[in-house]
């Protein structure tokens, strides 16, 4: 038997087997204690990474499983954790514990180097305060406000938000803009 019908029998299996049936298989492969090498040697040159991959892809869309959507299961948790330890809790206090404990993804702040981000920062709330000069506004390239949002984290964003209506003083802000960025960059 060819590769190419090998490949179609396990691709045909992992579309249409239940879950149970997968199971059995991992466990099936697993109580042989097979590695690649031995696969390879018994005849059975399967892609086993590849495989894997494509038995994931399958299982995850036949749950509707994303990252979106488990991020979004992971943010009501948090949220009714927090309503039932104090059911009282502010709007914007309940979103920064949302937000601090599932953070959005921040992949494109990891992208530019940290003290970029913090110049950025600094260049978008002194033009949103109305404290940048008309010479610094000429040197920024057109679109500046939207791209720079863009790339900050959700973190960030509320605690601009905040700071601009006056939400937190300075030295809060700055804490947590540093407490975020180091998160951010841990990660």
């Amino acid at each position: 038997m060819s590769d190419d019908k090998r490949r179609k029998i396990i691709e045909e299996y992992l579309k249409t087997a239940t879950p149970e049936e997968r199971r059995e298989l991992n466990r099936l492969l697993k109580s042989r204690k097979v590695n690649e090498n031995s696969l390879v040697r018994q005849g059975l040159n399967i892609d086993i990474k590849n495989s894997a991959k494509i038995m994931a892809g399958e299982i995850n869309k036949q749950l509707g499983v994303t990252e979106k959507s488990i991020k979004k299961m992971a943010k009501n948790v948090v949220a009714e954790m927090v309503l039932q330890y104090k059911p009282d809790i502010a709007d914007s206090e309940l979103m920064a514990i949302v937000n601090h404990m599932v953070p959005e993804s921040s992949n494109k702040a990891k992208k530019i180097p940290k003290e970029l981000l913090k110049t950025m920062i600094v260049q978008f709330i002194s033009y949103s305060s109305g404290n940048m000069t008309e010479k610094d506004k000429a040197q920024l390239p057109t679109g500046w406000v939207e791209k720079y949002w863009g790339y900050f984290p959700e973190d960030i964003k509320y605690l601009i938000r905040t700071y601009l209506k006056n939400g937190i003083d300075s030295h809060k802000f700055w804490l947590g803009i540093e407490n975020s960025m180091n998160d951010s960059y841990r990660s």
